[in-house]
């Protein structure tokens, strides 16, 4: 028998919440994994590398993991926020990945508010314009090795 809409609606939500939570605990091993530097041992060139190939992951997908471990003490607010189903694991990746991008310039409150008011792929813009107007020349320059790597 079908579960009523709301029900289905509701079941969503409470595993989507779920696997977030699971994928900020992957992202927690995957920082400290990245720092043991046990995928060197395998013979791995890097723990996103390792990570590619025996946790069937994508490049980007180990990467985003890596930086949401390594950054994810610094913005716990963002965490917090996630746990309280406010936000998605992926508003928490485009935060970590723009933490690393401006460094000191990253005022988690100033972005929590845009995580929390916009989808994952409008706040990944707002992001590149909280970039920009950070830092325009690093932003421009990015943008130009990104545009080169692109034609080759």
């Amino acid at each position: 028998m079908a579960q009523p809409d709301a029900e289905l609606a509701s079941r969503l939500l409470e595993l989507r919440q779920y696997i977030d939570q699971l994928e900020l605990e992957c992202s927690q091993l995957a920082a400290e994994f990245n720092e043991s530097k046990h995928w060197e041992r395998q013979g791995s060139n890097s723990a996103i590398d390792w990570m590619r190939f025996h946790c069937h992951m994508t490049s980007n997908a180990a990467a985003d993991r890596i930086a949401v471990g390594e950054r994810a003490a610094g913005m716990p607010e963002s965490v917090q926020a996630m746990r309280a189903g406010d936000i998605g694991f992926a508003h928490l990746t485009v935060m970590a990945r723009t933490a690393n991008a401006v460094g000191e310039a990253f005022d988690e409150e100033q972005l929590l508010q845009l995580a929390r008011d916009n989808s994952p792929g409008k706040f990944h813009y707002k992001c590149l314009h909280y970039r920009h107007a950070v830092n325009s020349r690093q932003y421009a320059k990015e943008q130009a090795e990104q545009a080169e790597t692109n034609l080759l």
